[in-house]
């Protein structure tokens, strides 16, 4: 049986997964969708369970669609969606829907850190200016 590459993806409009051939290419894919949440002007969250149940509907899924012409997963690729906060209880467990990097509730925070940091070269030392997208803000 030939080894195949599983991949996930976590978005911020659908959970992806792909099974691969690497001699013959997409041998099985499928999505499910995510929604965003904005409860006010500014806010974009999602809910973290949504990302693992889709995870847990779309591996076996994309297994079955596999069928006779699979072979053996040797490896999982995931990739995700630029920062997104979550915030976790002491067991692991999502305390709110997370933050994602469209939310723009923490403008006052991006400012305060920028006028803190500045000078400090953050985009030079990091390759990441501070923007709404970073998490410090988020987290403050």
């Amino acid at each position: 049986m030939t080894d195949l590459p599983l991949g996930l993806d976590i978005g911020t409009t659908a959970t992806k997964c792909v099974l691969v051939d690497p001699g013959r290419g997409v041998i099985a894919e499928d999505s499910r969708p995510v929604t965003l949440a904005t409860v006010q002007a500014g806010w974009a969250e999602e809910d973290p369970a949504m990302w693992w149940r889709n995870a847990c509907e779309l591996i076996p899924a994309v297994l079955t669609a596999a069928g006779a012409g699979g072979g053996n997963v040797r490896g999982i690729g995931v990739a995700g969606m630029v920062p997104a906060l979550i915030s976790l209880d002491e067991a692991g467990r999502p305390l709110r829907p997370s933050t994602q990097q469209n939310d723009a509730t923490a403008a006052a925070e991006v400012a305060a850190l920028r006028q803190a940091l500045a000078g400090a070269g953050v985009l030079h030392r990091t390759g990441s200016a501070i923007t709404q997208q970073s998490i410090g803000p988020k987290v403050a």
